[in-house]
């Protein structure tokens, strides 16, 4: 998408005011820590994306990006804190500088301003994933399945799968819970229509058969199909004068025998047994703290085993030994699993008790019925209100949101009030007191009762038709689209898998060339196992070194950004994500980004100088295409190892004269130019394990190493017959030596200085000529042109060349063969 050329950056974070010319080039940032790096990879994500990842997210806190993003000098005038970019647009052709500051983080000023260039822009903004920090890279190796699916498919940009798939399966649940209900009301109709038919089974036979003979003694004519819309009146006329009783008896005693019958049920042995049961072990879940939480404190502590990856935990930053605490976290897990599976157990015995509780319910509400037509109407409080019992203990058992409210129904269930059968008991000698009716009235009830049924039994078979109906689609699409997402996935996370296992093996070729991993999706998951020698297939952490690990991490990064992006991927910064691979696979790593990687800019960051030397020996950043930060302060911010930045500061500490600061860094920068020196000359130093060489060690082997190779290009022009070119060198080779030497002259009052044995006996004058003379020997190692430091070429084996990285300067080394 984009290319960075230059950065600027004004009172951000730790900066004061420093601009870094990229050039659309790969570029690495190499200070020791708290030098100010991160801040620049800040920068870089507020001016592309307008965040901050350090300073958002959860377990932040009060930190917000508009109080802390400023200098903390600016904090109060955040407007001040701002980010320029100049970037190129490769498929467009054109370069856009971009700028933000931290007032108003969410809005830039871009310039050009074109449709096609904000689009661009956006696009840049809805991928932070460009900037990579280790923390994140390890997450994709040592995540649990359940995470690593959500960070890799965030990455992907296809979170929303997982999204809709869970959106789409909770849907299906939720229908598929509400038919329950719907299928007892259907129960419950069918029960009161075979009452009212007095048959045995429901259907059409046994329906028409029953109401065709009433029908007969009525003088009504048969109905011959039983259709949605068939009234079982049709042609009754409305009764005359001697009108029938309000409660029809003979249907009202039916009733109330199947009243009495499922109370029975409903205290019976068998249900208590069942309730007792599902008491004990309510009480048992809700006796266990972890239990109260559920499903949230799980997920709590599954995203807290993901990011146990320090050394502290990651909520409280208490210090702990890691696998102390991954096992206490693991073994909360453990139980959490365990309470979830009895309470699967308990909620499908509940299952049991919720559909008598609704069976209740339904046999309850025809007595009601038969009672407020009665006359006198017959108060019924008591069973009124124990049918509102059975509705709310059955939404309570059946919803089970609350254990501690679902105990307390188990403990007064099937507990029927005296007054519900008190009331019961005078319907039923209000309806036994009813004389009976005439055959002819009989029939009219019966006929009449058995119409009312009937709509109820289509109106509840209509609700759970429609219920079903909703359910086995929601169900159909919902295991539609876990399929065909999961076939799209497996295919997308198979051609990941095989271009990691490639990246992986280029970098390890040595060791794991034949290397393979696993990456296995499954219903919102994502597995990740990888080969270890030939011995099978593990999860990265089980094996494998960390170094190896960070490896797997940067190539799976890697891998999913070129599937992502493809011919997109033209920009990523790396920050600090290399830190612990091996010094084994450094090289290949650097040749791993330069080959594979060509179209892409890496910006890296590193505390470790000698990856900064692979960077470059590998060609993966030009000689220019570095910053090395030396310090940083609150008041000036870092202060890069920079030529002009250094004899300038050199210079106003002996304008103050002060010259054991000018002394002290002048030899601070011998030292780091000299390290610099001997690894772009290959010159022989005595091997320290430690690397802590010292200025007396590293500069005469630099100079040294030069003059050496200033005999040998002379000797091999000599050999060819190139008579100018010997002169030539030897012009450079006189000036390089009067530098030496006159650095040599006054090198020994830079150790006085320095080593503060009578520095106050030097004065500026003392000291100037010092610096001039290191000054004019540094820059004898250089091209004048191009101002890079000359290399032997190549790094390794038998040196052919001196050159430096314009071409320029390029001595020969090989003689004419004889």
């Amino acid at each position: 998408m984009i290319r960075i050329e230059s950065i600027t950056i004004e009172e951000f974070r730790g900066v004061r005011k420093l601009t870094l010319e990229f050039k659309g080039k790969n570029f690495s940032i190499c200070g020791p820590n708290g030098t100010g790096k991160s801040g620049v990879v800040d920068a870089l994500e507020f001016v592309l994306t307008g965040n901050i990842s350090r300073l958002s997210g959860e377990g932040r806190g009060e930190i917000s990006l508009r109080q802390h993003a400023p200098h903390v000098d600016k904090r109060n005038d955040p407007a001040k804190a701002r980010v320029i970019v100049t970037v190129t647009i490769p498929h467009l052709k054109k370069t856009v500088t971009i700028e933000r500051d931290a007032k108003n983080p969410a809005f830039f000023k871009i310039s050009p301003n074109t449709p096609e260039i904000l689009e661009v822009v956006r696009q840049v903004a809805a991928h932070p994933e460009i900037m990579l920090s280790r923390r994140e890279l390890i997450r994709y190796v040592l995540a649990t399945p359940g995470k690593r699916n959500e960070e890799v498919q965030a990455l992907l940009h296809l979170d929303r799968i997982e999204e809709v798939r869970a959106n789409l399966l909770k849907i299906s649940n939720r229908l598929k819970r509400l038919l329950a209900p719907l299928e007892s009301a259907v129960k419950s109709a069918v029960d009161g229509l075979n009452r009212a038919l007095v048959i045995d089974q429901m259907n059409k036979e046994n329906i028409l058969t029953a109401v065709n003979a009433k029908r007969a003694i009525l003088h009504l004519p048969d109905i011959g199909d039983l259709t949605p819309t068939t009234s079982l009146k049709d042609g009754m006329a409305s009764p005359g004068p001697a009108k029938p009783q309000a409660v029809p008896k003979k249907q009202a005693i039916a009733d109330i025998g199947a009243a009495r019958e499922t109370l029975q049920e409903l205290g019976g042995e068998e249900m208590k047994k069942v309730a007792s049961s599902v008491l004990v072990e309510l009480k048992a879940l809700a006796g266990d703290p972890l239990a109260a939480s559920g499903v949230s404190l799980e997920n709590f502590y599954k995203i807290g085993i993901a990011l146990v990856n320090e050394e502290s935990c990651p909520f409280c930053e208490t210090e702990w030994d890691m696998e102390t605490l991954r096992t206490k976290v693991q073994a909360k897990l453990d139980r959490l699993k365990e309470l979830s599976r009895k309470r699967k157990e308990v909620e499908k015995k509940i299952q049991t008790l919720t559909a008598v509780l609704r069976k209740t319910q339904g046999i309850l509400n025809p007595l009601l019925q038969h009672a407020s037509v009665a006359k006198p109407a017959i108060e019924m409080e008591a069973v009124e209100e124990f049918v509102s019992t059975c509705r709310s203990s059955g939404q309570t058992l059946a919803n089970l949101h609350s254990l501690a409210d679902a105990i307390v129904v188990m403990e007064d269930f099937a507990a029927l009030p005296k007054k519900v059968t008190d009331e019961i008991g005078k319907l039923e000698e209000h309806v036994a007191a009813i004389p009976d009716a005439t055959k002819q009235d009989a029939a009219r009830e019966f006929l009449t009762i058995a119409q009312e049924r009937l709509d109820v039994w289509r109106e509840a078979r209509r609700k759970e038709h429609a219920a079903r109906t909703k359910a086995t689609q929601a169900k159909f699409l919902s295991d539609t689209y876990a399929k065909v997402s999961d076939e799209l996935l497996a295919g997308l996370y198979a051609e990941v898998e095989k271009d990691f296992s490639h990246l992986y093996s280029v970098i390890n070729r040595n060791d794991e060339k034949t290397f393979s991993a696993n990456l296995i999706p499954s219903m919102g998951k994502l597995g990740f196992n990888v080969d270890f020698y030939g011995r099978g297939f593990f999860p990265p952490g089980a094996y494998h070194s960390e170094g190896h690990q960070d490896g797997m991490g940067l190539c799976l990064y890697l891998a999913l950004m070129r599937h992502l992006q493809k011919d997109g991927f033209t920009f990523a910064v790396l920050d600090d994500v290399l830190m612990s691979v091996d010094t084994g696979h450094r090289r290949e790593v650097c040749a791993l980004l330069k080959k594979e990687f060509p179209n892409t800019q890496f910006i890296l960051t590193t505390h470790d100088p000698i990856w900064l030397r692979h960077m470059k020996s590998e060609g993966l950043i030009a000689g220019r295409g570095a910053v090395q930060f030396r310090a940083w302060n609150v008041d000036f911010g870092p202060t890069q190892w920079d030529d002009r930045d250094v004899w300038a500061e050199i210079e106003d500490y002996l304008n103050k004269n002060d010259v054991r600061s000018a002394a002290a860094l002048l030899r601070h920068y011998l030292e780091y130019t000299s390290s610099e020196l001997c690894h772009r000359l290959r010159a022989p130093v005595e091997f320290r394990a430690d690397a802590q060489f010292q200025l007396g060690e590293l500069l005469p082997a630099a100079v040294g190493r030069l003059k050496k190779m200033f005999a040998r290009a002379k000797d091999a022009a000599q050999s060819w017959g190139y008579k100018e070119i010997v002169a030539a060198i030897g012009v450079r080779e006189a000036a390089f030596v009067e530098a030496a030497t006159a650095s040599n002259v006054e090198q020994w009052q830079v150790n006085v200085a320095v080593h503060y044995n009578v520095w106050d006996n030097l004065t500026k004058e003392d000291f100037a000529p010092v610096v001039k003379a290191f000054r004019n020997l540094v820059e004898s190692f250089n091209c004048a042109d191009c101002g890079e430091i000359l290399r032997v070429s190549p790094d390794r084996e038998t040196p052919d060349s001196v050159r430096c990285d314009c071409g320029k300067i390029n001595l020969n080394l090989r003689q004419k063969k004889a």
